[in-house]
């Protein structure tokens, strides 16, 4: 029995499907509380949201709409037994305050109306189509917007046009390929842009795009604020976003009187904008801007979007139901389609009555079986099998494929067009499934001058280093200072043994010429090439350099001073006093000593206490003149180490340094009047001091003028350094070396004649007496001579000497 009951339940089922499919819908079967008759047809009607019925271009979309439905009506096997009729009105300059009051209209009063073609504009839809949800209203529209995309606030909402999503990832494909690195927006400030720009904003990011700048417009007559601050910034590259024609006439207008047009700029105008916008403004729309100015300030402007392309019709099979022939009398007149909104709004209503076709087999199978005509705004379960059918659909349009899936219509190609003139010409095509770009058959991409415009002047660091042939030149120099110091410290070993030497205490000077390869190797630390050099290694650099040119100060100068202090000690107390002195070597090593270890004590200090950072200071850019058109400008940068302290460590230094130099002048006054010259070194000291004092000076203003000059400031202090080095050494060492070469050991002897209270010398005689002397007298003077000869000799050999009490 249950079985028998079942096959009735099937059999009665499949008889409605039946006859709503196969049999026509009169009078008698419409639902004449809502729905009237029209040619024996039950009508039914769809809504209609248009804006801008001012508009010669977006204005048609109702005349394109009503001439679909014509052709809808026409057709045998869409909506058979119905007439579609539809319930519309204007929404202003896609006003969505309008738009809600049309809503409220068509819910409230005359026949229910299922599904809805519009509103036009993402920020119409954003609030229309939430409210529209409410009434179980399914929505077809060519608003697109990331936002309607959120089924938990727009269950009903099918997006008959690509997502914006797939026109900003052509946008970002187009400008990577330009190899543009900075982009600046401008945009209406509402919801529906506010949430486009974020989302193209992410994917610019994605791709390592810099947003250089947005500028939110609330007032559209403070245009010329916004563009002001772009211009401040140097934005090239403008990506715009309002909502209808007359606001993107006045930004064009503003930017071309702000000076943000022409051969630098490049302006990408929004995605409706997709016909010769720029030529269908009044003069009053375009106030204070000629005509001219507009299409200059348009021109070469570039335009994204969607539409089909085609050299003819495409071939038209609406689910196998092909146009009359009449029909095509219609798509001649209007093809090719200059406004992208013809082919897509014919293809949207089209998609509404295929959706409400294969519809009605499914709805016969709801509990209870219903019809089209039977719709209430209450009736979630009519709505739902009706949003099944529109939110998946496939079929060939005039705007080619249509594909429709999980709501919103699959992209295949975006169309990049450029405004050349009066007319916008295709240039390339961003194919989304294989991700290329591919350059446009018929006519190619102009640039002012023939080159790529630039997103800004790119600032190319160059870290300033010291040419090779300024390294070349004091490497030379300092190379061979080195070789020259290395040949007196062989003949200050070599020859130890001998007085010419040994006077003159070689374990010093040997730290004199140590001290000196220390300052020539200073030359090579500053030269060092810090290019490739990391942060960590250019700061140990810093302080390898000072501290060569430290210690080699410290061990030159102090070695030198040190023997000096002895000479001064055995002629101002043992020899004029008769006292014993007790200063070996070893001694004047460690005061020697004494001056490097402060010097380390204090590095250490500095090392551990004060951190070192390397900082660059930016010098004056220069344009790369080899593509100026590029604007590359080179800007060299001097990368130095520095830290808070440097400043008190560096006085420190510098401090016991002038310690040491005055200390070498008092001995160099103190013994200016021995006349011994074998040992008398005060000259040479005075002269060594003289030659610092006076490099110091002509060096230090002479950095100041040359500071930014890498070459000269590592030249001119490198000179320096050499010559001073090179001096001291000469001065120390070439006496020594020509009493070694040219005076005998034998001959070599000290005279102490009192001369200004110490004596003067004679290398091979004992003296000469005065005429005023007798013989007697002279013979004697000699003997005491000789005795006093000796005793100063074994003083300069660190041998202490008792003095005899007979020798006055």
């Amino acid at each position: 029995m249950m079985r028998v009951f079942q096959l009735i339940l099937a059999f009665t089922e499949a008889l409605w499907i039946f006859l709503a499919v196969f049999t026509p819908h009169g009078s008698a079967g419409c639902n004449i509380t809502h729905n009237a008759t029209f040619g024996g047809k039950c009508v039914i009607h769809m809504g209609g949201l248009f804006a801008f019925p001012g508009s010669p271009a977006i204005g048609m979309q109702q005349e394109v709409a009503q001439t679909a439905l014509d052709h809808v009506n026409s057709l045998k096997g869409i909506l058979d037994g119905y007439h579609l009729s539809m319930r519309w009105n204007w929404t202003g300059r896609a006003d969505p305050e309008e738009g809600l009051r049309i809503l409220y209209n068509l819910a409230y009063s005359g026949a229910p109306v299922p599904i809805i073609w519009g509103p036009l504009l993402p920020q119409e839809a954003i609030i229309v189509n939430k409210v529209a949800a409410r009434f179980n209203i399914v929505q077809m529209c060519v608003a697109s917007s990331p936002a309607l995309a959120d089924r938990t606030v727009y269950p009903y909402t099918v997006r008959a046009y690509p997502s914006d999503r797939s026109r900003l990832v052509g946008v970002a494909a187009f400008i990577r390929e330009m190899g543009w690195r900075r982009i600046a927006f401008i945009f209406e400030k509402n919801a529906a842009f506010q949430n486009h720009m974020k989302d193209f904003r992410e994917i610019l990011e994605a791709d390592e795009v810099e947003i250089v700048a947005s500028e939110g417009v609330k007032n559209i007559n403070l245009l010329q604020v916004h563009l002001q601050n772009l211009k401040r910034q140097d934005v090239r590259i403008i990506y715009t976003g309002f909502s209808n024609v007359l606001a993107t006439l006045k930004l064009f207008c503003q930017a071309y009187i702000a000076g943000l047009t022409g051969a630098k700029y490049v302006l990408i105008p929004p995605s409706w904008a997709n016909f010769e916008w720029w030529l269908v403004g009044t003069p009053s729309d375009i106030e204070p801007c000629t005509e001219e100015e507009i299409i200059s300030a348009v021109d070469l402007s570039l335009h994204f979007n969607v539409k089909h392309r085609s050299q003819g019709l495409p071939e038209l099979d609406f689910n196998g139901v092909k146009p009359l022939p009449e029909h095509y009398d219609y798509y001649n007149s209007i093809f090719p389609f200059s406004n992208n909104l013809v082919p897509v709004t014919h293809d949207g209503i089209m998609s509404v009555a295929l959706a409400l076709n294969s519809s009605i087999a499914d709805l016969h199978r709801l509990q209870p079986p219903r019809r089209l005509e039977d719709f209430s705004y209450t009736d979630t379960e009519m709505a739902r099998v009706i949003l099944n059918h529109a939110e998946n659909m496939e079929f060939s349009g005039l705007s080619g494929r249509v594909r429709i899936e999980d709501g919103q219509r699959v992209a295949q190609t975006v169309y990049i067009d450029q405004a050349q003139g009066t007319s916008l010409k295709n240039v390339m095509q961003y194919q989304i499934q294989e991700a290329a770009l591919v350059n446009s058959e018929t006519t190619s991409i102009q640039w002012p001058g023939g080159h790529v415009p630039v997103d800004g002047v790119t600032r190319r660091s160059l870290v300033l280093e010291v040419s090779s042939t300024a390294r070349a030149i004091l490497f030379s120099l300092a190379s061979l200072g080195a070789v020259l110091a290395l040949v007196f410290l062989f003949l200050n070993v070599r020859y130890k043994h001998r007085r010419a030497i040994k006077m003159s205490s070689p374990p010093l000077g040997n730290l004199t010429v140590v001290g000196c390869l220390l300052l020539y190797a200073s030359v090579f630390a500053t030269g060092w090439d810090k290019k490739d050099l990391s942060d960590t290694a250019i700061i140990i650099k810093c302080h390898l350099e000072r501290m060569l040119i430290s210690l080699g100060l410290s061990f030159a100068f102090g070695s030198i001073f040190m023997k000096t202090y002895r000479i001064h000690a055995i002629f101002s107390r043992a020899v004029k006093k008769f006292q014993r002195i007790d200063l070996p070597d070893w001694k004047l090593i460690c005061g020697v000593l004494t001056a490097v270890f402060v010097d380390c004590v204090i590095f250490a200090a500095w090392i551990a206490l004060d951190t070192t950072t390397v900082t660059g200071r930016d010098l004056e850019p220069k344009l790369d003149t080899t593509e100026p058109e590029k604007e590359i400008y080179d800007v060299p940068i001097i990368r130095y180490c520095s830290s808070d302290h440097a400043l008190y460590f560096t006085i420190a230094l510098y401090g016991l340094k002038v310690v040491l130099l005055t200390f070498g002048l008092f001995l160099a006054w103190e013994t200016r009047n021995i006349a011994v010259t074998r040992l008398n070194d005060s000259k040479y000291i005075a002269a060594s001091v003289y030659i610092v004092a006076l490099t110091i000076a002509l060096v230090v203003p002479t950095m100041t003028v040359l500071g930014d000059d890498v070459n000269m400031t590592f030249l001119v202090p490198g000179v320096a350094r050499v010559i001073v080095n090179t001096a001291v050494l000469c001065l120390n060492f070439i006496p020594k070396v020509y009493l070694l070469v040219s005076v005998k050991e034998k001959n070599l002897s000290l005279s102490m004649m009192n001369s200004m209270g110490y004596g003067e010398s004679s290398a091979s005689k004992a003296g000469q007496a005065s005429e005023r002397d007798n013989i007697n007298e002279l013979e004697e003077l000699r003997e005491k001579l000789k005795q006093k000869e000796d005793q100063l000799f074994l003083l300069t050999e660190d041998i202490p000497v008792k003095q005899s009490t007979d020798v006055n």
